[in-house]
């Protein structure tokens, strides 16, 4: 990490895939904490279980960003804890109480559940206009009226297709909640919107250009990863560079394509996120584009950057044995690779394993790759 001054403001792009994928990120976090680099965070683009663990860093921090220090010493111990103390969606973390009070919803609307769990559960409360101005943090879902990607940030949310709604009132467990909504396990989001404050903005500097009136009062959000997994578009394009930091940390924890799985609904109540076949191919052809497309202008020399892919075999950074022999192997990279998608309770033993995954890929491939 050295090798990037610390002047340089830092863009954060964390992928979707549930509990999985938010203990990996931990664990980026925790390298970038060590270096003494969370100061330098100025964008964060989320989807799915990225938005999740973000919003509960912002709600146990006191709706700001932490400080390298806070978070090694407070806001990580907390959310390991949590993380392994309970299903965050399931019939489990609703209780029988729960079942009762939601009833039909846990058939129809399980989407609407999901922030109430978010607040219970995880602590997270406020509206997206209580957020801080720095960093500024984008959560990714996808409309599934315009099919584009809608985004909510403390300055604005919307898509270029449907109009932009500056300073959004929207509770941050919806807009979080919407991200993580995987199609038809967790199905859509509802989102009532406002009558007025629609603006038809520019599509280069998003500065409103003309008013506009809302096409509908209310949209429907799907999972972020339905349009793009990781979080990318935000604060990276491959026209026009990088927007608004001067370095990318692209840390992507998608899951491998599989064999294809039969929908459970009762797999589904216990907190697992088995999405349509359709998706997941889609999904998976999206990520390998915007992948070859990063890579590709990171190599040119267009941004400065790096993936931080989940298994990553430490093999590939020419280590020497010794310190190769300090590393996680080979199998245990794939068996965080391959943790399932879900939203339940993991085991100390899991997390500790995901997260030193996220800490020493993060590592191995800022010292390798980050020139000066």
């Amino acid at each position: 990490m050295d090798n990037v001054p610390s002047r340089q403001r830092l863009g954060l792009a964390l992928s979707g895939g549930g509990v999985r994928a938010a203990v990996f990120h931990l664990g980026v976090l925790r390298y970038l904490a060590q270096q003494g680099r969370l100061e330098d965070i100025a964008q964060i683009s989320t989807v799915s279980g990225g938005s999740l663990i973000v919003g509960a860093i912002f709600s146990h921090a006191g709706m700001r960003w932490p400080s390298s220090e806070q978070y090694l010493n407070e806001i990580y111990p907390v959310l390991r804890a949590r993380l392994t103390s309970g299903d965050l969606f399931s019939l489990s973390a609703l209780g029988w109480k729960g079942i009762v009070r939601e009833n039909l919803r846990i058939l129809f609307r399980r989407a609407e559940i999901l922030p109430k769990l978010l607040a219970s559960g995880w602590g997270i409360q406020g509206s997206m206009k209580d957020l801080p101005d720095s960093p500024e943090w984008h959560i990714n879902t996808t409309c599934y009226e315009t099919g584009k990607n809608w985004r909510f940030s403390k300055k604005m949310m919307g898509d270029w297709q449907f109009g932009r709604h500056f300073s959004p009132d929207v509770p941050i467990a919806n807009a979080i909640a919407a991200s993580a909504a995987v199609p038809y396990a967790i199905g859509v989001l509802r989102l009532d919107l406002p009558e007025h404050g629609w603006w038809r903005t520019d599509p280069a500097t998003k500065e409103p250009l003309q008013k506009v009136s809302p096409l509908m009062r209310r949209v429907r959000l799907w999972d972020g990863g339905a349009y793009e997994n990781m979080g990318l578009e935000a604060i990276y394009k491959p026209k026009e560079g990088l927007q608004n930091c001067d370095f990318l940390i692209c840390s992507d924890a998608s899951g491998p394509l599989g064999r294809p799985k039969p929908f459970s609904f009762s797999g589904m109540l216990q907190g697992k996120l088995n999405s349509p076949r359709l998706f997941d191919i889609a999904s998976d052809q999206i990520r390998a584009l915007r992948s070859r497309m990063l890579m590709g202008s990171i190599a040119r020399g267009e941004i400065r950057g790096i993936l931080v892919r989940m298994g990553t075999s430490m093999r590939q950074f020419g280590m020497a044995s010794e310190m190769f022999k300090a590393r996680l192997t080979d199998e245990q990279g794939a068996m965080s690779l391959n943790y399932p998608t879900n939203l339940t309770r993991i085991s100390e033993k899991d997390f500790d394993l995901l997260s030193r995954h996220g800490f020493e890929v993060c590592e191995a491939t800022m010292t390798t790759y980050a020139a000066p």
